[in-house]
């Protein structure tokens, strides 16, 4: 029981998704996928706190946040954006607890809008709207931290700038003229979709696929750092701050001290995101539209007419995520390493 359980509708979906399968695990080797990230340096943001997906029975909320604060510190990762939503808190409002204590470890909290609304599917004043309610949530915190000064940083969900331009000036010129910065997002690894299969997984008491995942979401978290990097001198001709995204969730909380450890080995260094925003290239609005987010990188890539074919993950797809581990559907071997 193992990769790609892709739901299926014939014998034929079967059997291409097991030749899909097998090559995931051909094309994803840790001897392959390993190289040194020297040169790349790296800040890490850490989205929708208090909560994101789902939980392990052995899990709290407040245990996932405290687990990933305690890898952070461990891996010298310093004054990381937790970006904040509020929508949990009318059902279990004692995860304001989470708010505070991400402050009192010495990081930051930023506007990750109340209810992490998607700009493409509401309009620019309800967005607005949306950002305001937010700030207020952490306003009311500036008793816990001073660091509660610095929480005019916006990161938009989804990653949706806007899905037409008026859309994306409008609340663009809003968080200008409310003092805001843009947290952008240059590199991430779907750690989203990396722990629903966790999840599943566990639940299932699916070893070998947990073994898996376990291993590969590090070489993912590298692919995708090398694959940012390289696109940033196409672009530029020169390295550039990267800024990763990850988020408040049950796998980071048990597997982010490794990931991270082993990013250092690699030979990253990671700063603070205020370092990397004072990067020049962060000036740019690339200025286009699209429908669903994209990363900073790959918006300025459109902007140029940039082919960025080169640069797109095809092992650790969302699509092939989402299949370890899905019930009812089609079997394949297990993995070779």
């Amino acid at each position: 029981m193992f990769l790609s359980r892709l739901i299926s509708v014939s014998a034929t979906c079967a059997i291409i998704l097991a030749a899909s399968a097998a090559s995931i695990r051909a094309e994803s080797s840790p001897a392959k996928a390993a190289g040194p990230l020297a040169g790349i340096q790296l800040a890490i943001t850490v989205d929708d706190i208090p909560e994101n997906g789902d939980t392990l029975k052995a899990q709290s909320r407040d245990s996932i946040a405290r687990s990933i604060i305690r890898a952070l510190k461990t891996n010298g990762a310093a004054g990381v954006y937790g970006f904040a939503n509020g929508y949990g808190l009318s059902e279990t409002p004692g995860e304001i607890a989470i708010l505070k204590e991400w402050l009192r470890a010495g990081n930051p909290l930023g506007n990750h809008t109340y209810h992490h609304s998607s700009l493409d599917q509401v309009e620019a004043p309800a967005f607005e709207a949306n950002i305001a309610q937010l700030d207020v949530l952490l306003e009311s915190l500036s008793s816990v931290s001073p660091l509660i000064a610095g929480r005019r940083v916006f990161r938009y969900p989804y990653l949706e700038e806007g899905n037409t331009l008026v859309k994306r000036d409008a609340v663009r010129g809003y968080l200008a003229t409310n003092g805001y910065r843009i947290a952008e997002v240059t590199t991430d690894y779907n750690d989203w979709a990396w722990n629903g299969a966790y999840i599943r997984c566990t639940r299932l008491n699916d070893k070998q696929s947990i073994e898996w995942l376990r291993r590969h979401i590090i070489i993912n978290a590298e692919s995708s750092i090398r694959s940012a990097s390289e696109l940033a001198q196409k672009l530029f001709g020169r390295n550039v701050a990267q800024i990763l995204l990850i988020h408040d969730c049950a796998l980071e909380a048990l597997l982010l001290n490794k990931t991270l450890a082993k990013l250092r080995a690699d030979g990253l260094t990671f700063i603070s995101l205020d370092e990397a925003l004072r990067d020049p290239a962060y000036k740019i609005n690339p200025n286009v539209t699209t429908e669903g987010g994209q990363s900073f990188f790959k918006q300025i890539a459109e902007s140029r007419a940039v082919d960025t074919d080169a640069f797109v993950d095809t092992t650790y797809t969302v699509e092939r995520l989402n299949a370890v581990c899905a019930q009812n559907t089609a079997k394949t071997p297990p993995p070779q390493q």
